[in-house]
């Protein structure tokens, strides 16, 4: 007699299209985990090696500081390497310039010696560094180290600008997303030797005492606690949250949420596995009562089904492991040292290179597979030991129903065979359905989630309409210089309509949307900036997450206006339904209700209708924002068109809609990548289980079908009748992922919206995807039932008759 593993090994050759679909299904499982393994693993590693490159090793930061502040940091043991950066001053120029000075330990704990290409930071009183495109729009083109330059600037809003000589001793990287935003550092001494000790004021960056009970999740808290002890308030806070989440140990919700992953695989995998092995001993009963009759016991009996399952993941784990392995290699390197490392190594910084091979996470992955096979095979090990012997040998399952006898028609035709066939494998036909409907459930929720995830809309926050936008560049209250603020520069608006009217008339342009502004005095908290929006643009911000309502027509109605930040709301003092006494730049008092506040951060203080504007009668030319919009073939010739109309003028900042573009996309794409690959594998898993329930019931029914075939049915007819089932199991397939897809996609979409997840600020149904996957699983089905069609009849009608399966 046969050995059980002998028999077990037996019975898996036996069953050859069982045993495949199988160890494909436990490749696939394997592949996954290791990739989840591996990617996790490897993102831990990446990020704890590179976090410091990345983020800086500060674990936060108080703006504002003063001296009695730091001496009070330094006295307490919770804080270590405290580095201070304090702002010097602002260079008198068309494009943004400042003036800082840093100490050694900030720039270490900010990463920020890698941004110099040539020379040093600023040591002595008189030094000076910065990007080579500073000194240019200075006027110097071909500055070296040790030339002297001369700039004026000025300490704040109060002082007047004044020409000061530095020498230059260090130059920066260039950074090409910072185009008309520079910043030159001079000495610490310097700094001290410009501004009274008891007036100066440090952006302090500091690292914490292993002592201090911290984590990721923790983090905020615990630093915004040690603010207060040290007099700094919480809105001058800063934490450095991504290095905390790499450098730290992770808390508790971020070890469940890395593990739910694997653990919707391996239950998905269970019952895709169990699935096929069910069908296979159901097809078999017969031979395991013959086993039982012959003196095999129960124990035995189980250890059959054991061995056949775990034989075949010997096979299919390690093939697994490998292509897991390769897949994350390739995937992992290529994203993370490729655009990933190309974009770093622009900004001077050099991505520290990590294995991602992990002996622990190979043992895991090699344990959780494992378990998964033996989970799924718990099951059909106790049906299989318990079924009774003649039962067993009696039992025929193609020609028994639910009432011991098979229902039969006097004229079959195709329908109703195919629906008999269904309903007398009722249990395996719904499994197959479900598993099925359940990868595609998965793949609707991602879609209603990634699908969203629009870096157009994202960038949109930044360059609302068309391609351009133009907007005029102000302070409020610079005291030294009046005509750079706000109601000084609208008096001779660089943006007024013969501007508008020249913008118009360039080539190309095909829309100019404007925008107005102006400042009100609000009692209590002194001039404000206001924006006028139209009935579309607050539509707009209707649908993004907001406070209170946005409604146009009852803001029309009760002379209502918005605040332009609901974070910002309360901490600057202010309430949904607080009645505003407000004075207009026409000196007229205007009395106003807060009536909402938007999502994401406005532009300017307030928004307010266009309609209440024009109640307010208010004079002037007070554009303050232009948009203009041209085909993309004009794009260039726009651009520069807008360049050189604005070369001279003050007061004027330029933006692109294809640089806010580009700085969105990456991140975008990432979680676009990883989501639809996860999902790709999933839906593979699922695919199995058709696959086999297609396969068994052609196999087990290759007689019947010969019988059908020598009384009349023709190889069309055949051919009909398999793609009706394939097309039964895909139609209920699709309608168990609209009926529960969707609801549960569009309730996580509503929840990441809510949590300000990036790129998801209009619902917008994913069509695209879920047609997409309505055609390829229509494609996979109709060429499964192809192909078995065509293995049915490379048999003779005589080898059908006589096969006994």
């Amino acid at each position: 007699m046969k050995s059980i593993t002998q028999l077990a090994l037996a019975n898996n050759k036996a069953n050859k299209n069982r045993s495949i679909l199988v160890t494909i299904s436990i490749v696939l499982t394997t592949m996954l985990l290791m990739v989840i393994a591996t990617w996790g693993n490897g993102m831990v590693k990446f990020q704890k090696a590179n976090a410091a490159e990345t983020y800086g090793t500060y674990y936060g930061r108080f703006n504002n500081v003063n001296g009695k502040q730091l001496k009070e940091m330094n006295r307490r043991s919770e804080f270590t390497d405290i580095g201070k950066m304090s702002y010097v001053g602002e260079v008198e120029n068309q494009l943004k310039m400042y003036l800082y000075c840093t100490d050694k330990t900030t720039r270490e704990l900010s990463n920020m010696d890698l941004s110099i290409t040539e020379g040093n930071y600023p040591k002595a009183i008189d030094e000076i560094a910065a990007q080579p495109r500073f000194f240019k729009s200075l006027g110097y083109s071909d500055v070296q180290i040790g030339d002297q330059i001369t700039l004026n600037y000025r300490q704040d809003n109060a002082s007047k600008y004044a020409p000061e000589t530095f020498t230059v001793c260090g130059f920066l990287r260039e950074n090409e997303l910072q185009k008309n935003n520079y910043t030159a550092y001079v000495s610490e001494d310097y700094y001290e030797n410009l501004v009274p000790e008891e007036k100066r004021l440090y952006r302090v960056s500091f690292r914490l005492s292993e002592e201090v009970a911290i984590n990721m999740d923790t983090g905020e808290e615990v630093i915004k606690e040690l603010g207060k002890k040290v007099g700094v308030p919480e809105k001058r806070v800063s934490v450095n949250t991504m290095y905390l989440i790499w450098a730290l140990d992770p808390g508790t919700e971020t070890i469940v949420g890395c593990a739910g992953i694997a653990v919707i695989v391996i239950l998905f995998s269970v019952i895709v596995i169990y699935n096929i092995f069910q069908v296979g001993i159901t097809q078999k009963i017969q031979e395991y009562g013959k086993l039982k009759a012959l003196g095999m016991t129960k124990k035995q009996l189980k250890q059959v089904i054991q061995r056949e399952g775990m034989s075949l993941a010997l096979i299919g784990v390690p093939i697994g492991l490998v292509f897991g392995y390769i897949v994350s290699f390739i995937s992992f390197y290529s994203l993370f040292y490729g655009e990933m490392g190309t974009q770093r190594l622009q900004e001077g910084a050099e991505l520290i290179k990590i294995s991602l091979f992990s002996f622990p996470m190979l043992l895991i992955v090699i344990v959780l597979s494992f378990a998964t096979v033996w989970v799924a095979l718990k099951k059909p090990m106790k049906i299989v030991a318990s079924v009774s012997t003649i039962e067993a040998i009696r039992y025929q399952e193609s020609s028994t129903s639910k009432r011991g006898n098979r229902i039969g028609k006097e004229l079959p035709n195709v329908k109703s065979l195919m629906l008999a066939n269904l309903s007398q494998n009722r249990k395996r036909t719904v499994t197959t359905i479900l598993t099925m409907g359940l990868s595609c459930v998965l793949f609707v929720v991602v879609a209603n989630l990634v699908g969203n995830m629009d870096e157009e809309y994202e960038a949109r926050r930044y360059v609302e309409h068309g391609k351009f936008k133009i907007e005029l560049d102000y302070r409020m209250n610079d005291k030294a210089y009046p005509e750079n603020n706000l109601d000084h520069i609208l008096l001779k608006n660089p943006l007024s309509d013969s501007v508008l009217e020249k913008i118009r008339e360039i080539d190309g342009v095909k829309n100019v949307k404007t925008r107005k502004i102006f400042i009100m005095d609000v009692k209590g908290h002194g001039p404000m900036t206001v924006s006028v929006l139209d009935q579309e643009e607050i539509r707009a911000l209707e649908k993004e997450t907001h406070e209170g309502s946005l409604n146009y027509k009852k803001a029309v109605k009760d002379h209502a206006i918005f605040y332009g930040s609901s974070y910002f709301l309360r901490e600057n003092g202010f309430e949904i339904g607080q009645k505003l006494d407000v004075t207009l730049p026409n000196k007229k008092a205007w009395n106003t209700t807060v009536q909402g506040a938007t999502g994401p951060v406005a532009d300017t203080d307030w928004l307010m209708s266009e309609d209440t504007f024009q109640e307010l009668d208010l004079e002037g030319e007070l554009n303050g924002y232009v948009y203009v919009d041209c085909k993309e073939k004009d794009l260039r010739q726009v651009e520069t068109a807008i360049g050189e109309l604005f070369e001279k003028a003050e007061h004027i900042e330029i933006s692109t809609y294809q640089d806010a573009l580009k700085n969105m996309t990456f991140a975008v794409q990432f979680m676009k990548y990883v989501a639809y690959a996860f999902l790709f594998i999933i839906g593979l898993i699922g695919f199995m289980n058709l696959m086999n329930t297609m396969i068994t019931n052609v196999i087990t029914r290759r007689q019947e079908f010969g019988v059908l075939q020598a009384i009349g049915m023709t190889n069309k007819q055949l051919n009909q009748m398999l793609q009706r089932e394939g097309l039964l199991f895909t139609i209920g397939t699709i309608l168990v992922s609209v009926v529960f897809g969707l609801p549960l996609g569009y309730a996580f979409f509503c929840y990441g919206k809510e949590k300000a997840v990036m790129g998801l600020h209009v619902y917008h149904f994913p069509v695209l995807e879920i047609i997409l996957m309505f055609v390829v699983i229509i494609i996979l089905q109709l060429t499964l039932s192809f192909i078995l069609s065509r293995n049915i009849k490379k048999d003779s009608l005589v080898e059908r008759i006589r096969y006994q399966g």
